[in-house]
């Protein structure tokens, strides 16, 4: 999605709730996109990690071949 017409979908709330409901050891992958593209001067990779950080993921790591992000929760 267009994240002007879905930012929720990189809001700090939403990765929370993707934690909440995911069991211990269980795996998210973000689709994010062009890893090198920014949106309105910001690095949405970047971002979106800091954010997976920030509620608990661990192991949050860039899948440059599939344009996402990958995290765990321990």
């Amino acid at each position: 999605p267009r994240f002007s017409l879905a930012g929720h979908l990189y809001s700090e709330e939403f990765y929370r709730e993707l934690y909440r409901v995911l069991k211990p050891g269980g795996r998210l992958f973000h689709y994010v996109g062009n890893p090198g593209k920014k949106y309105r001067g910001k690095d949405l990779q970047k971002g979106v990690m800091e954010r997976l950080r920030k509620v608990g993921f661990k192991e949050v790591k860039k899948v440059e071949k599939a344009l996402g992000v990958v995290a765990k929760k321990l």
